[in-house]
């Protein structure tokens, strides 16, 4: 149960770092984007003039401005009315029949001149058929007395009228006035007053507008109006309002909506939309990672290295861009993740970056401007081309190489995208001279920040391993004084696992490194080891468990020093798994003569690890080939080409290979670069005879000289010039 509670408590606290980390990452950059593109705030008033000229920070509307301008669009498109014909048939086909009821109520009424008004009874008879039109006595009077032939022309006059006024488009407002006009013109006609009034009461009641407002076709006309208007919009660049200029509502507004009055409040989509990029672009790396580069995630230093590399690369354009924003070092992330992390991964990471560092470039139109598109181009291209040169060397100079090249691929890009986008030569000579800057001071800052990120982080770099490869590092010094046969057995080793990283694409110089110190906790017991021995061998009178538990405590012992001295860990990972767990078949069976069968082999087995890595894996195989390689009697090809394919395949059985990546195409070729190595090694030479080598004539005259100097005096002829001065030439070595 305690042990289930310890991992899950791991678990909590590696989900709560990874939370932290994302946090982290998160509001630094957004606020150092925030701090980057957020405009400066003036204290601006409607009618009081401008301190500053101020030019748009972003494409912003101006809406007073369109608003004007559409409604006065708006305001010039007339009212839409449509005719309904069905009225004009059902108002004239209405009024016929009124006045078809008039005209028998009259017939009915009638009365001679001077004859008595209508009674109330054909007056009560009458309205009932003229409900709801109701008349008076006078008026059934008047209609009762009139003659039929003119009470029928003034019928069809009035019908006529209408018609006409029918026709002409009556609106809702205008049936009121139609009625009265054809009254007028009836009395005009010379009509009975009386009689006219009772058609007029019937025209009233009949007659209806055919001619109506159409407010949705109105609406839809003024729309289509408007939107013939654009909106009157100021560029990203272009000028507001100038300095000293009175400031009219329409500018207040604009500058208002770019949060740039100090009297109102921020721009909030701004912020939205540097938080929604930031979240974007910070979804796509960790997308990228888990799909392509999983075994990085929980390897939380190398995480936080990243967002460390990202933050300054970013921070580090931000305080150059007011120099130029060409001069912005958009590279250095690419120089720094491919060196301290992973080349693949560098890529990515140089697009993610270059794409944040180019909204940090000031333009005067637009939002992808010549800028922003140059460092964007600048960063694709310098990328890949640093990336060629540290991938062809392994030394600090060569960031400074990359660097140069960067700087030459900027400017080549910069003066063919201005080209193209700039008529005026000088400016584009300008901008291209500061993007050769840019790539130049990307390496200068490569350069200072590498040493501290491999001290602070304990990383591994080509750089960091060249310099631990150094002979006089403390341990490989100590190494060579104390153990100088496991030394050279180190070198030994060293070449051989070079050579295989190298031919199956692993990294060579890793190998090579971790090979020089794979056995320095030998340095805790060297006389304990048979290649530092001198004919003493303490294990003939040690306890085989003694001596296995002497023998299997060199690789934890050596993991512990390096350790101590501050060495990356996977050079340490090498130290501490380039034995695995195997067995120590000597002593084991040493043990088994001693004790008899009851032995269990597991007691003679090294701790662990297996490897993991593809180099810690080579460095295990190298070990074992050189020492079995080194006891042959009499090497020759044939042997020697068995011996390595056997002690390979005996780790493999054994499992100790289990745990890497190395393939059987890989192992292959391991053991010839094996082969081929040791055969250069395990030579045959030929055996030099004991010859005396022979006197000089010079030399033999000396000595003559010497021996009877007194009889050579008187004997010896007079030397040539020549020989005297060779002989004054040659030193006496015997009697030196």
């Amino acid at each position: 149960m305690t042990k289930k509670k310890m991992r899950t408590g791991r678990k909590i606290g590696a989900a709560l770092s990874y939370t932290l980390l994302s946090v982290f990452l998160f509001f630094t950059l957004f606020a150092l984007l925030s701090a980057a593109i957020t405009p400066e705030r003036y204290d601006i008033q409607i009618g009081q003039p401008a301190p500053n000229t101020i030019k748009a920070t972003k494409d912003v509307e101006d809406t007073i401005t369109t608003n004007k301008l559409r409604s006065a669009a708006a305001g010039n498109v007339r009212s839409i009315y449509i005719v309904d014909e069905t009225v004009r048939k059902s108002v004239e086909e209405e009024a016929a029949a009124r006045f078809k009821v008039l005209a028998q109520v009259a017939s009915l009424s009638r009365v001679s001149e001077g004859d008595a008004a209508a009674t109330e009874n054909q007056l009560a008879s009458a309205n009932e058929q003229f409900a709801p039109v109701s008349i008076t006595v006078e008026e059934l009077t008047a209609i009762g007395r009139a003659e039929e032939g003119a009470l029928n022309a003034l019928i069809s006059r009035a019908t006529g009228l209408l018609s006409e006024k029918l026709a002409g488009n009556l609106m809702e407002n205008q049936t009121e006035s139609a009625v009265n006009d054809i009254a007028d013109t009836l009395l005009l006609e010379g009509a009975d007053e009386t009689i006219v009034k009772v058609v007029a009461k019937f025209l009233k009641d009949v007659i209806r507008p055919n001619y109506f407002f159409d407010e949705e076709a109105t609406n839809a006309a003024r729309k289509a109006e408007m939107d013939k208007i654009p909106p009157q919009v100021k560029i990203k660049g272009e000028v507001i309002v100038s300095d000293g200029e009175i400031v009219t509502e329409a500018q207040y507004r604009m500058l208002d909506s770019l949060g740039i009055i100090k009297a109102s409040g921020l721009d909030i989509t701004l912020y939205y939309g540097v938080a929604l990029l930031v979240l974007l672009l910070g979804t796509a790396v960790v997308v990228y990672i888990w799909l392509f580069d999983p075994e990085i995630i929980p390897k939380f230093k190398e995480l936080f290295l990243l967002a460390l590399i990202s933050v300054i690369v970013v921070g580090t354009s931000l305080l150059v861009r007011d120099i130029s924003p060409y001069l912005m070092p958009t590279t250095l992330g690419i120089l720094m993740v491919s060196q301290l992390v992973k080349r693949r991964l560098a890529i990515v990471m140089n697009v993610v970056l270059s794409v944040v560092i180019s909204l940090f470039a000031s333009a005067s139109t637009g939002f992808f401007n010549m800028a922003m598109f140059t460092i964007v181009i600048n960063s694709f291209v310098g990328g890949m081309v640093g990336l060629l040169v540290l991938k062809r060397k392994q030394q600090r100079t060569t960031t400074l190489l990359a660097g140069l090249a960067i700087g030459l691929s900027n400017m080549i890009c910069t003066f063919a995208i201005g080209l193209v986008n700039n008529a005026n030569l000088m400016n584009v000579l300008i901008m291209a001279e500061w993007s050769a800057g840019s790539g130049i001071l990307a390496a200068i800052l490569c350069i200072a920040l590498m040493p501290i990120m491999e001290g602070i982080f304990n990383i591994v770099t080509p750089s960091k391993l060249i310099e631990l490869s150094n002979p006089n590092q403390p341990l490989l010094r100590r190494l060579l004084l104390e153990a100088p046969g496991t030394y050279h057995h180190s070198i030994i080793v060293a070449n051989l696992a070079e050579a295989a990283a190298g031919e199956i694409g692993a990294n060579a110089l890793l190998a090579r490194v971790g090979a020089y110190y794979h056995d320095v906790g030998k340095l805790k017991r060297p006389s304990y080891f048979k290649e530092n021995q001198m004919g003493d061998n303490p294990h003939d009178r040690t306890d085989p468990r003694v001596s296995t538990a002497i023998l299997t405590a060199h690789p934890k012992d050596g993991a512990a020093m390096l350790l101590k001295e501050r060495i990356p860990d996977p050079i340490i990972e090498i130290v501490r798994s380039h034995h695995g767990d195997t067995p120590v078949m000597y002593f084991y069976n040493k043990s088994r003569m001693e004790n008899g069968d009851d032995v269990n082999v597991d007691d003679f087995r090294y701790d662990g690890p297996r490897p993991v890595s593809r180099e810690a894996a080579i460095v295990m195989l190298a070990d074992t080939v050189e020492a079995a390689a080194r006891s042959m009697p009499s090497p020759d090809s044939e042997k020697l080409h068995q011996l390595i394919r056997n002690l390979v395949r005996q780790k493999a059985d054994d499992g100790q290979l289990n745990s890497c990546q190395l393939t059987y195409s890989d192992i292959d070729q391991i053991c010839m670069s094996f082969y081929t190595v040791l055969s250069g090694v395990f030579h045959e030479r030929i055996e030099y005879p004991s010859i005396e080598i022979p006197r000089t004539r010079i030399r033999a005259l000396a000595e003559s000289a010497q021996t009877k100097p007194e009889e050579k005096a008187e004997e010896k002829p007079e030397e040539p010039d020549s020989l005297k001065q060779e002989n004054a030439k040659t030193p006496n070595t015997e009697e030196k």
